[in-house]
């Protein structure tokens, strides 16, 4: 069982604070900033379903998807590459998983994740 404490959790973004549920005053002030309502709140959201949408994709919940789960050090360089384009440092990122492509991009402010495979089937018939 979990023990959760009642904190005062910190937004690292604007210092807001907030009552929440947690373990630790790092969890809390991590809660915090990601129910926050200001500018950071968001980019805070945003990372969290990008996590989340990797976790799917390339994560512990890829094969519940059809994929072959990443090791855990690319998936936590992919997750950096992510945060970074959540938190608009670049726009996008194409990469090579094993047989797959994996491409993060953010336009208009909206994220995609896509995580694709070709399959080529075919010969070639000589004279």
């Amino acid at each position: 069982m979990v023990n959760l404490k009642e904190m005062t959790g910190t937004c690292v973004h604007c210092g807001q604070t907030k009552i929440v549920k947690a373990m630790s005053q790092e969890e809390a002030d991590h809660t915090a900033a990601v129910e926050c309502n200001c500018p950071g709140g968001d980019m805070e959201r945003r990372k969290k379903q990008v996590k989340e949408q990797l976790d799917e994709l390339i994560g512990y919940l890829a094969s519940d998807n059809g994929w072959e789960p990443a090791k855990e050090e690319t998936f936590n360089a992919v997750r950096e590459i992510a945060d970074q384009i959540a938190e608009e440092k670049i726009t996008s990122c194409a990469m090579r998983l094993d047989d797959t492509n994996l491409k993060i991009s953010r336009n208009k402010g909206k994220i995609t994740i896509e995580r694709s495979k070709t399959i080529k089937q075919g010969g070639s018939i000589e004279k």
